[in-house]
């Protein structure tokens, strides 16, 4: 069973996924690269790519999914992501 801690990592995680890459290019622009591959490739990407709400979506399912599967292994793999999104939300509310 999920709690209200993981609830608010898994949740911060997604936006935080999310947002960097459709946002984002990343260090040494892994993952502008990344997402550049894909989108030029196949259409479908290119929509679902450049959306943070529909990317949020699939990005929630595969968090869902490795939940089931190992939620303790989840919860720290996402853990870092949920960590930089409050990151990023501070920044954006003290400077932004």
């Amino acid at each position: 069973m999920i709690n209200c801690l993981d609830l608010i990592i898994f949740s911060l995680a997604t936006w935080r996924i999310a947002h960097m890459v459709v946002w984002e290019d990343g260090p040494w622009d892994i993952i502008g690269k990344a997402v550049g591959f894909f989108t030029n490739r196949w259409e479908l990407f290119r929509k679902l790519l450049s959306c943070v709400w529909c990317l949020s979506v699939w990005v929630a399912i595969f968090i869902t999914l490795s939940a089931i599967i190992n939620r303790t292994i989840t919860v720290y793999l996402m853990l870092p992501f949920a960590l930089s999104a409050i990151a990023v939300i501070l920044e954006e509310k003290i400077n932004g």
